[in-house]
C-alpha cells in the first residue's frame, strides 16, 4: 500500500512538472509573439485541478467517517467539475495552422491537455475506490461509466453551448432548457457517447500506471 501511495505521489509530482513545462512554454510564446492569446489556459488548468481537490476531500471524509450529507455533496460537486479536466483536450481547436508558432502552440496545448486528463484520472481513481467499497464491483464500474458519459455531456455543453460548471447556480433555468434541447440532437449524443467512452477507456488505460503497477 505504501509503495502504491509513493508511486501515486511520484506521478502527481510528474504532473506538476508537466504543468510547469506548459507554463514555461506559454511564457516563452507570450515573449516571442507579444500576445497573450493562450493565457486562459492557466484558468482552464486551475479548473481541471478542482475535481482532484474535491475527490481528496471526499476520501478524507470517508476516512474520518464524517457526515454522509457532506459526502454526497462532495460527490455531486465532483461530478459537476469533472468535465473541466478532459475539457482542455478540446482547446486544441484554438490551433491556427497559419501562425508562425504553430509547432510551439501544438506542443504547449498537448502538455496542458495531458496534464488536465491525468488530473481527471487521478480524481476518478479516488472516487472509484470509494464506489467499490460501498457497491458491487460491476455496479461501481457502471456508475463510473455513467459519470464518464455525464462528463462527455458536460464537455459538449461547455465547448459548444459555452456553459460553465457554476451555471447550475448562475443560470439554472437556461441551463436546464439547453440540456433538454441538446438531448434531442443526434450530434450531441455522438459527442456524449464518443467523448464519454474516451474518458472511461483513458481511466482504465492510465489507472494501472498511476497506481504504480507494471
Amino acid at each position: 500500500m505504501n509503495l502504491i501511495a509513493t508511486r501515486s505521489s511520484i506521478f502527481q509530482n510528474r504532473i506538476i512538472q508537466l504543468t510547469t513545462l506548459a507554463a514555461v512554454l506559454l511564457a516563452y510564446r507570450i515573449y516571442i509573439s507579444g500576445t497573450t492569446d493562450f493565457l486562459f489556459m492557466f484558468w482552464n488548468l486551475f479548473l481541471a485541478a478542482i475535481p482532484l481537490f474535491v475527490s481528496r476531500q471526499l476520501m478524507a471524509n470517508v476516512r474520518l467517517g464524517q457526515s454522509k450529507i457532506l459526502r454526497y455533496s462532495l460527490f455531486f460537486l465532483w461530478v459537476l467539475f469533472l468535465p473541466n479536466s478532459p475539457y482542455i483536450i478540446t482547446d486544441l481547436i484554438h490551433l491556427d495552422n497559419s501562425a508562425a508558432t504553430i509547432w510551439l502552440d501544438m506542443l504547449m496545448l498537448f502538455i496542458f491537455a495531458l496534464s488536465g486528463l491525468l488530473l481527471g484520472v487521478l480524481s476518478m481513481m479516488d472516487v472509484f475506490s470509494y464506489l467499490r467499497k460501498h457497491n458491487h464491483p460491476f455496479l461501481a464500474n457502471m456508475m463510473l461509466f455513467g459519470v464518464s458519459l455525464l462528463c462527455g455531456f458536460g464537455i459538449f455543453l461547455g465547448r459548444f453551448l459555452r456553459f460553465n460548471s457554476w451555471d447550475i447556480v448562475a443560470r439554472p433555468q437556461l441551463l436546464m432548457q439547453c440540456i433538454f434541447k441538446s438531448l434531442l440532437l443526434w450530434n450531441a449524443w455522438l459527442w456524449i457517447i464518443g467523448f464519454g467512452a474516451f474518458i472511461w477507456i483513458s481511466f482504465w488505460v492510465l489507472k494501472p500506471y498511476l497506481r504504480g503497477r507494471r
